[in-house]
């Protein structure tokens, strides 16, 4: 009976050190991923948000992950109106790089 005992001990011993060795690590960056965050349930606006303010931290372009297929004369419309009118905010844009002046680049 004491020998049974000591393997039954010895076999969930050894069953719970090989299953907590399968815990996996995930660093930081890797579940700040756009495709990682998608992946796991987060909202495609919520993993672009994520993308443009790391980037903005490290100094990297800031532009939109996903671009949003427009007509071509809406969108144009659409730039011509921001341009003329630099109150109106782009609905498409979560952050933008706020200029005091236009400029022929908004276009």
């Amino acid at each position: 009976m004491g020998a049974m005992r000591r393997n039954l001990l010895f076999s969930l011993a050894l069953v719970a050190f090989l299953s907590g060795s399968a815990i996996a690590a995930v660093t930081p960056e890797q579940m700040t991923d756009p495709e990682y965050m998608i992946n796991n349930g987060y909202s495609q606006l919520s993993a672009e948000d994520v993308f443009m303010q790391k980037n903005r931290v490290g100094g990297a372009s800031i532009e939109p992950l996903y671009e949003k297929n427009q007509n071509k004369f809406v969108r144009a419309c659409k730039k011509m109106y921001a341009y003329i009118d630099p109150m109106m905010d782009e609905p498409d844009r979560l952050h933008h790089d706020i200029k005091p002046s236009p400029s022929a680049s908004d276009l």
